[in-house]
């Protein structure tokens, strides 16, 4: 159906339904040109926009199924749709319970699949960060270590400086005159 034909279905009931009996009222109330109105009507005019048809749905209290107004289904009015879905106890209503419950169960199903696979995830950054904990903790003790050999050298060329240092001035006070002589 297009949406010329969707709008003069609209008219239609409008007309037979509400205090607006004419083209010009319903252009009025919706604010559109009355003259375009009749273009519409009189089959002048190719399609209607959807804001057009939404519009003329606002200002008569939204009477018209908005899947309707865009083409997803055949029921015009609102107030059946409430209807069909009121009906609880009717088959049709139980399998399109149906339809909604096993519509959820798969979508409960990919959201468990996807909290797995971040599972999945987690576990091998924790197997990451264990390993760079292993790798941080063997550095801490080479570094500990080359600090030890660090220290072990300098007390190692201090003694030898002090040694070295101690030999010459023995060598002086056991020959005072020796450092004179030169």
């Amino acid at each position: 159906m297009t949406t010329v034909e969707k709008l003069k279905r609209m008219l239609d009931w409008i007309y037979a339904n509400t205090e607006t009996h004419n083209q010009t009222g319903v252009a009025r109330k919706i604010g559109m040109n009355p003259v375009s109105m009749s273009k519409i009507h009189n089959g002048k005019t190719k399609s209607v926009k959807q804001e057009t048809l939404r519009a003329v749905n606002v200002a008569f209290g939204n009477v018209f199924n908005p899947e309707w107004l865009r083409g997803e289904s055949d029921v015009m009015l609102l107030a059946d749709v409430n209807k069909q879905l009121s009906a609880s106890d009717s088959p049709a209503t139980d399998g399109m319970a149906a339809v909604i419950i096993n519509s959820l169960k798969r979508e409960l199903a990919g959201k468990d699949e996807t909290i797995a696979a971040l599972k999945r995830e987690i576990d091998a950054k924790d197997d990451v960060v264990a390993t760079k904990d292993k790798v941080i903790s063997t550095q801490d003790k080479l570094i500990s270590e080359l600090q030890q050999q660090n220290d072990d050298l300098r007390m190692q060329v201090v003694a030898e400086k002090g040694l070295h240092t101690g030999h010459s001035n023995s060598a002086a006070a056991e020959h005072p005159s020796a450092s004179h002589t030169m």
